[in-house]
């Protein structure tokens, strides 16, 4: 893990806040800017960054070295990505739906040509002598 983490406690001793204020904020969090490894989430420097944008109310770039426009462009780029990921999700569920349709609809003509051929099956069959006079 070559970038800085933090734990959620860390964070919140480093910006005097409680542990549940920094919770709440991570839960905020898209999943790749934190990692849970034993039990323990840390955080990456993203989201230690937003985190503080959120508590703070401005944009700390003193140790990124980033412009707020910058963080912006990559903020951006990141969630043009995940809008991607999910229509191509979408598409494939689509596409999946599609499939049972006509696998259903499939199967319910293959139903009603066997009721429809059992059908004629029982109208063609013969009665016996026996089953003329005493049914069945």
């Amino acid at each position: 893990m070559s970038e800085n983490l933090k734990t959620i406690k860390e964070l919140a001793d480093e910006l005097s806040v409680s542990k549940d204020k920094v919770k709440y904020q991570v839960r905020k969090l898209p999943s790749e800017l934190t990692i849970k490894e034993n039990g323990i989430t840390y955080i990456k420097n993203a989201g230690i960054e937003i985190i503080k944008e959120n508590i703070l109310g401005k944009i700390p770039n003193a140790k990124t070295g980033e412009l707020p426009n910058d963080y912006l462009v990559n903020q951006l780029e990141f969630f043009q990505k995940e809008l991607g990921k999910k229509n191509t999700q979408i598409d494939h569920l689509q596409q999946l739906l599609e499939n049972q349709q006509i696998l259903t609809k499939q199967t319910l003509d293959e139903k009603k040509q066997l009721e429809l051929e059992f059908s004629e099956i029982k109208k063609k069959e013969p009665k016996s002598w026996f089953r003329r006079i005493f049914g069945n």
